[in-house]
This record gives C-alpha cells, structure tokens and sequence, in this order.
C-alpha cells in the first residue's frame, strides 16, 4: 500500500467541485472542520482550473497549480474530466506530490496515498 506521510487530504472532484471519492488521512485533524467551507473552497478550486483552462490553446494543458499556504501546500491535478485535490504539510515538495499524483491517478490508489 503506498502512503506518503504529510499528505494530509486526497481526493478526486467533479468540475463543480463535488467530492467524487477521497477524504481526509486517517489520523488527520482537518484545519478546517465545516463541511460547508470545505465544499465552498473545492468549488472555488473547480471554477478556478476551468477559467484557466481558457489558455490550454496557447499555453498547454496545466499540469498542476499549487497553492502555497501558511499552514498547508493545496495541489490541484487535473485528472480526465475532474480533478485531484491533495492537501499536504508546507515541508512537502509540491513537485514531489504532484509526480506521485500523476503515478497514482486511480482512485484507489489516492485513498491509499492519503490513509496514513
């Protein structure tokens, strides 16, 4: 079973934010406990990769964006036609996750990287 310590939240959503599978790791304390406000920000996360994706003509497809924060790295990995959502601890290589993401896109494989 693949686990990666400091992952801390993995799952797959829809393009509207909805949780399709995934969830917090096993002994992780969320800092955020409102399901609502987590719902709300997996939301805003879905919305922000389609408005981007309006330069994948020029640019190229994204790959990942990471959102460095004080308490926590949030990478957004788009996967077919939703997405992965991994929360890890700051001290986590962002480059790291999002290359074990790409090396785990299956479902099973995600709920497996985040119950540790």
């Amino acid at each position: 079973m693949c686990r990666i310590p400091g992952i801390k939240f993995a799952a797959i959503i829809n393009k509207h934010g909805k949780k399709i599978v995934g969830g917090f790791g096993s002994q992780v304390t969320p800092f955020e406990k409102d399901d609502k406000k987590i719902e709300m920000l997996s939301m805003e996360i879905a919305l922000d990769l389609s408005m981007r994706k309006e330069f994948d003509n020029s640019l190229g497809r994204i790959r990942a964006i990471v959102s460095y924060r004080e308490k926590a790295n949030v990478i957004t990995v788009p996967h077919e036609d939703n997405l992965m959502l991994i929360s890890s601890e700051t001290e986590l290589d962002p480059l790291k996750v999002v290359q074990i993401a790409y090396d785990n896109l299956a479902p099973v494989k995600i709920m497996e990287v985040a119950a540790h």
